[in-house]
């Protein structure tokens, strides 16, 4: 690569990436299992650990990002238009090979990821509606349908089980 702006910085960051995102993957099959056995404080300890990673890989997208930008311009080129194609044929071999297998890996990674966490939503969502429908039974619990009075007031009484106004 020439004009002074260095390959192995954004190797280093897309490798660091890679690692929070294999990371991140990792911790998507853990909270699966953890969101089957519902184990509520192992499953808080996940996810304080993925808003971390989160964290950090907000933080390398920003580096990425301006280092693509000082690439793109040292080659008067406009960032947002530039493709790994560009980056591969502006590095050495074993830049351009290293580049290669992390991107071609990150490609791989990521829908994986996108594919355990939309699994593990639609188990919480089932697992809240599940909550909703029991809080639901129980504060409807022997609660008659409407019966009118005499006089056409409603004489409708019930008790629940837990206070709806709780």
């Amino acid at each position: 690569m020439k004009k002074g702006v260095s390959a192995s910085v954004l190797i280093k960051v897309m490798r660091e990436q890679l690692e929070a995102y294999k990371e991140l993957l990792h911790l998507a099959e853990e909270k699966s299992d953890v969101l089957i056995q519902a184990d509520v404080k192992l499953l808080g300890e996940i996810t304080e650990i993925e808003q971390n990673l989160i964290l950090k890989l907000g933080k390398l997208e920003e580096e990425r990002i301006k280092l693509i930008e000082q690439i793109a311009k040292a080659y008067n080129k406009e960032a947002s238009k530039v493709k790994a194609d560009f980056y591969k044929s502006i590095l050495n071999k074993e830049e351009a090979k290293a580049f290669s297998a992390i991107y071609d890996e990150l490609r791989t990674v990521l829908p994986e990821i996108e594919v355990k966490n939309r699994r593990n939503e639609k188990m919480i969502k089932n697992a809240l509606d599940y909550i909703d429908y029991s809080i639901k039974l129980l504060t409807d619990a022997g609660e008659t349908k409407a019966n009118y009075g005499a006089d056409g007031s409603n004489a409708q009484k019930a008790f629940h089980i837990i206070d709806k106004k709780a």
